[in-house]
C-alpha cells in the first residue's frame, strides 16, 4: 500500500497502471463504436434504397392496373 491506502504502485507521473489499460480499452471501444456507426449507416442507405425499389415498383403495377381498367 502507498501512503494513500490504494493498493497499486504509481508509476511516472503519478499515474495508476490501471489509468492506462482503461485509455487503452477506452479508444478500442471508441473504434469499435465508429465501425458500428459505420456499419448502421450503411445499412440505413441500404434500406432506403430498397424502400425506395418497393415504391417505385407499386407505382408501376397501380399504374398498369389503372391502365387496364381504363381498356
Amino acid at each position: 500500500m502507498n501512503g494513500e491506502g490504494n493498493t497499486y504502485a504509481p508509476i511516472q507521473g503519478g499515474r495508476c497502471p490501471f489509468e492506462l489499460a482503461n485509455g487503452v480499452q477506452f479508444r478500442a471501444l471508441a473504434d469499435e463504436i465508429g465501425e458500428l456507426k459505420t456499419r448502421v449507416g450503411r445499412l440505413e442507405t441500404t434500406l432506403a434504397r430498397g424502400v425506395g425499389l418497393l415504391i417505385a415498383n407499386l407505382a408501376c403495377v397501380i399504374a398498369t392496373l389503372a391502365q387496364q381498367l381504363m381498356r
